[in-house]
């Protein structure tokens, strides 16, 4: 099975920034592991074909969520925090 044209680019993306991190680390206030984590995770979910649907409710992410964090696991909805999120 193929890579969807935003998937490839979310890879790339995703495959970019795990490069930099291990080269040059981060801003210090971030975890660069927890980071790494996450760029893994979103790398082994658009290989298991799952890239772009919420880890927690099967929703789809949003290609705005995507564009700005490729390594999201959660829509809006289930984003810790977010004021829409449903109780």
């Amino acid at each position: 099975m193929g890579l969807t044209p935003a998937e490839t680019r979310a890879r790339s993306r995703l495959l970019l920034r795990r490069a930099v991190l291990s080269r040059v680390g981060m801003d210090p206030s971030e975890d660069p592991e927890e980071e790494l984590s996450r760029i893994e995770a979103a790398l082994r979910r658009i290989e298991e074909g799952r890239y772009g649907i919420c880890d927690a409710c099967g929703a789809a992410i949003g290609a705005q969520v995507l564009l700005a964090n490729p390594a999201s696991a959660l829509c809006p909805g289930c984003t810790p925090g977010d004021p829409h999120r449903p109780t």
